[in-house]
């Protein structure tokens, strides 16, 4: 089968947006995959398609120059698509996010107030009942502080000039290394929204360790056993220092998690945690220990997906570019954090 054409203008980027969709999601409302039956092109997406049919390659040792995406009015258009796309590869490589947040609610304003349960498991425990007795109750409402979205964002320079003869794939690298710097501030703002709240009086309370200044398997146990019935720890948060520590504990330097380690570059999962290394100290102490259920954990809040300036992109191929992201977090689940400080007084 062909590719269908498509009569693509720049002005679809806005009508994506007022559909609450993305470029690429109006382009398959207009060119849908599964009318390509089982074929190859099924399995692209419909922005894939396009550049297809205007034989742009955008990967591997044989892409194309830059300024092929220029070469008419109609690929031009799909140049902020394919910056947004290579941002946000970048970002979803660099971010922790999926080991923190439990679900992402997509907004069309700055500010968003969340549902709260009540915690205590009397509040959520199911009770025999006799018959015409009364069915307790469980609250379920929004917070009282509205969360507060902050915008990410960094600003691209590059002439045309500079980059037209640049091969695309050599421009997707630092597109995507702008993106994970995104992920990592994100992934910071998702950090320190866990440990000092969100606004709502829900600031994480530690545990002190048992000896001050000492991290030892003991310590991960009470860790794991800090979380009530019906959550459990998924994700341990660690400094450079702690991991150390952790990589070096007798229970984790069995040979099998040492052979998987220096296969893979996996870490080591303690105590079936996913055990992630974070380094940045401004937001995570060096002597904490933090543990995560991301079943229940963080919500995401986000107004748009990474966005850039459209209209320069295409009208003045690249120049001073604006690559945003709103984000916020909010706490679903305090009962779903827990975390020790291992030097204390």
């Amino acid at each position: 089968m062909e590719i269908k054409q498509l009569k693509l203008e720049k002005e679809m980027y806005q009508e994506a947006r007022n559909k609450g969709a993305t470029f690429g999601q109006l382009l398959e409302t207009l060119d849908p995959s599964e009318e390509y039956g089982d074929g190859p092109l099924s399995k692209l997406s419909a922005v894939e398609r396009q550049l297809a049919a205007h034989d742009i390659r955008v990967k591997g040792p044989h892409a194309d120059v830059l300024q092929k995406f220029f070469a008419t009015t109609s690929s031009t258009v799909l140049f902020p698509d394919y910056v947004a796309a290579q941002v946000h590869a970048g970002l979803m490589a660099a971010s922790i996010l999926p080991s923190l947040v439990a679900t992402t609610t997509n907004i069309d304003s700055h500010t968003y107030k969340t549902l709260k349960m009540a915690e205590s498991e009397a509040d959520r425990q199911m009770h025999i009942m006799g018959e015409g007795a009364i069915i307790p109750t469980t609250s379920l409402a929004t917070t009282d502080v509205a969360i507060s979205l902050v915008k990410f964002g960094r600003m691209l320079e590059a002439s045309y000039e500079a980059l037209r003869l640049q091969r695309i794939n050599v421009v997707s690298v630092f597109l995507q290394r702008l993106g994970a710097q995104i992920g990592l501030d994100e992934s910071d703002w998702a950090i320190a929204t866990i440990i000092n709240g969100d606004g709502n009086s829900n600031a994480l309370v530690d545990i002190d360790s048992e000896v001050s200044g000492t991290l030892d398997y003991d310590e991960l146990v009470r860790l794991w056993i800090a979380f009530a019935n019906g959550y459990k720890l998924t994700t341990i948060v660690v400094g450079n220092t702690l991991l150390r520590t952790i990589l070096n504990m007798t229970e984790f330097k069995d040979p099998e998690a040492g052979f998987s380690f220096q296969r893979t570059g996996e870490l080591v999962s303690p105590l079936g945690a996913r055990l992630v290394q974070w380094s940045s100290a401004a937001v995570l102490p060096a002597d904490y220990v933090l543990g995560v259920d991301s079943r229940f954990g963080l919500e995401q809040i986000t107004e748009q997906e990474v966005t850039t300036e459209v209209d320069r992109l295409i009208d003045r191929q690249l120049e001073r570019t604006a690559v945003t992201k709103w984000t916020g977090f909010a706490k679903l689940h305090d009962a779903a954090f827990q975390a020790i400080d291992v030097t204390h007084v």
